[in-house]
């Protein structure tokens, strides 16, 4: 890891050079792009006065469009008029009309008014008699074409002037007048009327439609101009575009540059600070590699001698127990040559600080009995048997399972097999409490563990009934019985345990009491040390399988995992504090055990009187006495015990009405009790 920290350096300083290499580029081009888009600026600021000449000149266009587009829409309905008075015409009714051999004055007007208006050049026929319009009529169907397609626009003034004064300004003159006389001439009429009409409001609309065409050709111009102007501008823009994406490549690759050379410092760092947070685990971790190379060879033996020591030293009592691992087992295993690492012992395998803390934090007495009791049932496949006359082990049970909804059973409840099948379907932890010698044989299914597999379902069958085995079912048994005689089938399918205090462990316990009662202050202070030093131990273990799980599956490159790092140094700070923590701790542990000893032989004569008061059976089965009934006679003892702060239960002749000296207080205490 330290030759790798020092190829993170050599890499940090090459990609330096290139950041820098990166950052003048970059200035270049903001240079660039500042000269550019001034340039930019200055052409467009040139262009503005085009671009608002042409935006006045199209507004000014837009008003005459508008003004001329109102006009010609007052001329559109008189035009209208005049074809609707030539749709009324057809090859029959002009051939009739051109049939009259000596027609109205009226009918002859019609036909001298469209003779007058359509004379060409201008140049009106000095002949307009009847003959003559006649003649002027000639092909009826080429004659109602050239009314249709007659130019309307182009009028001549005078051809104009001469029908509005001639014709029109006849009152008879008129389309319904002459309708009486002849349909066609009623026709003619109207095209004549309404074709001066729209001439008068031509003469209005022709000058402004003049003007709007130098208008628009005016626009035209200046919008030319300025097309060219706006892509003189844009392709102005466009090079800058060009030059500010050049710039944004140019920041992205710098910035890339600065991420990596940021990311392999970051990296150089979590490398260095790797090597410094592992430094101090490296010598301790090796120390252990080796030494489970050595055990690794001699695991056979160390698990041999466990397995015999869960498996059967459970129903004995602590001589016992040390008997058979050191007088019976371990020789054997010598004897015959099977590996065994030397001192080992069963404890060693079978739990560990952290587990005892676990247990101590859940009620189990800490005296080596009771450890041994935790790791037996702990570590036992087959279903613990506790032998519990002083309900110490049950007590441990209920606190430990009782955040898993445990369910206490007794054997005499009625349905009480309902309750078991529940548990079992259901992986809930099931205690059954104050078993008698005799088990209901019903219970041997669950006490064997026999079930039979149905393809991915576990079945258990439990009298008539079967139910679905829950892996995660646990069952624990208990008896207050101190010394019962189980069938041996019974010692066979369970892990029998034996849980009765001994007469060390129970002083232990006493003293405890002895000094809630008199130092509660003092007990407390014991209390809340003891549970504080155990959770500092699972705190550190649970940090350490935390970092060594991290490193054991890390993925990829592990100087890319800053968690992990965090979580070392963080791991590391946590355990320097609580190594700190634990000094201190037992600093203060040394002096309270040195308060509380000085009640120890109090505590001691109330545990020899407890096991002689125990013995007592043996001459009379009648004399049994649980441990409840007595700590409550003892702790009654200690109350009438004069010399105390408090002397209301003593009796009165006997109150010495002070509190007497400690060294003379705990005399007065093992006399009493």
């Amino acid at each position: 890891a330290s030759a790798q920290v020092a190829d993170l350096q050599v890499a940090l300083r090459e990609e330096q050079i290139i950041v820098e290499e990166k950052k003048a580029q970059t200035d270049d081009l903001i240079v660039s792009i500042g000269k550019e888009k001034a340039v930019v600026d200055e052409a467009v600021e040139a262009g503005r006065e085009d671009e608002e000449a042409a935006s006045r000149l199209q507004n000014e266009v837009q008003a005459f469009q508008e003004e001329c587009t109102k006009d010609l829409a007052v001329a559109e309905p008189v035009i209208a008029e005049a074809e609707a008075a030539l749709n009324s015409l057809d090859k029959g009714s002009l051939g009739e009309l051109k049939s009259f051999g000596s027609p109205s004055a009226e009918i002859v007007a019609v036909v001298a008014a469209c003779m007058t208006l359509t004379a060409a050049g201008g140049k009106i026929p000095k002949d307009l008699s009847w003959p003559a319009g006649k003649k002027y009529m000639g092909n009826v169907d080429a004659f109602l074409k050239s009314l249709l397609n007659f130019d309307k626009d182009n009028v001549p003034v005078n051809c104009v002037d001469s029908c509005e004064k001639e014709y029109i300004s006849n009152p008879s003159f008129t389309v319904d007048n002459i309708r009486s006389k002849s349909s066609a001439a009623a026709g003619l009429c109207g095209w004549v009327v309404n074709i001066c009409k729209y001439f008068r409001i031509y003469q209005v609309v022709a000058p402004k439609r003049a003007a709007l065409a130098e208008a628009n050709r005016k626009l035209e111009a200046a919008n030319k101009k300025l097309t060219g102007i706006r892509a003189k501008v844009k392709e102005l823009q466009d090079k800058v575009a060009a030059l500010e994406e050049s710039f944004m490549k140019a920041t992205e690759a710098k910035n890339v540059a600065i991420a990596q050379a940021e990311k392999t410092s970051r990296k150089a760092q979590l490398a260095d600070r790797l090597v410094n947070g592992l430094s101090g685990e490296n010598k301790r971790w090796s120390e252990t590699i080796k030494k489970m190379d050595i055990t690794g060879g001699k695991l056979i033996g160390d698990v041999l001698l466990a397995s015999a020591f869960v498996s059967y030293a459970g129903p004995f009592n602590m001589l016992l127990r040390n008997q058979l691992v050191e007088e019976r087992w371990r020789p054997d295993l010598i004897q015959r040559n099977i590996p065994l690492s030397e001192g080992i012992k069963p404890l060693d395998l079978l739990t560990d600080d952290t587990a005892r803390a676990k247990w101590a934090n859940e009620g189990l007495p800490i005296d080596p009995l009771s450890v041994e009791n935790g790791a037996i049932m702990t570590s036992a496949s087959r279903w613990p048997l506790m032998i519990d006359p002083q309900l110490q082990g049950i007590k441990w049970i209920k606190n430990r399972e009782e955040a898993n909804g445990l369910v206490i059973l007794q054997q005499s409840q009625p349905k009480y097999i309902d309750k078991l099948l529940h548990c079992i379907e259901n992986g809930i932890p099931l205690l059954f409490e104050n078993l008698p010698i005799e088990i209901d044989a019903v219970l041997d299914p669950v006490l064997g563990k026999s079930t039979v597999k149905r393809g991915r379902t576990t079945i258990m069958k439990i009298g008539d009934a079967e139910v679905e085995y829950d892996p995660k079912f646990r069952l624990y048994l208990q008896t207050k019985l101190s010394n019962p005689h189980y069938k041996p089938e019974i010692a066979a399918q369970t892990t029998l345990v034996n849980f009765c205090v001994t007469e060390k462990g129970l002083e232990d316990q006493l003293l405890a009491l002895v000094v809630d009662h008199e130092r509660p202050d003092l007990q407390e202070q014991a209390g809340a040390l003891v549970r504080q030093l155990a959770e500092y131990t699972i705190t550190l273990k649970e940090l350490e399988d935390s970092l060594l799980f991290r490193l054991a599956n890390a993925q990829g490159d592990i100087l890319e995992d800053i968690e992990l790092i965090e979580n070392l140094e963080e791991t590391k700070r946590t355990a320097v504090e609580i190594e700190e923590k634990v000094k201190q701790a037992k600093v203060t542990e040394v002096s309270i055990s040195k308060a509380r000893e000085v009640y120890r032989p109090v505590a001691a004569r109330g545990s020899h009187v407890y096991f002689l008061i125990d013995n007592l059976n043996a001459l009379d089965r009648v004399y049994h006495y649980s441990m409840a009934n007595y700590v409550a006679i003892l702790k009654k003892g200690m109350d009438m015990t004069p010399g105390g702060k408090d002397e209301s239960a003593v009796p009165a002749d006997e109150r010495l009405g002070e509190e007497v000296d400690l060294e003379r207080r705990v005399e007065l205490l093992v006399e009493t009790t």
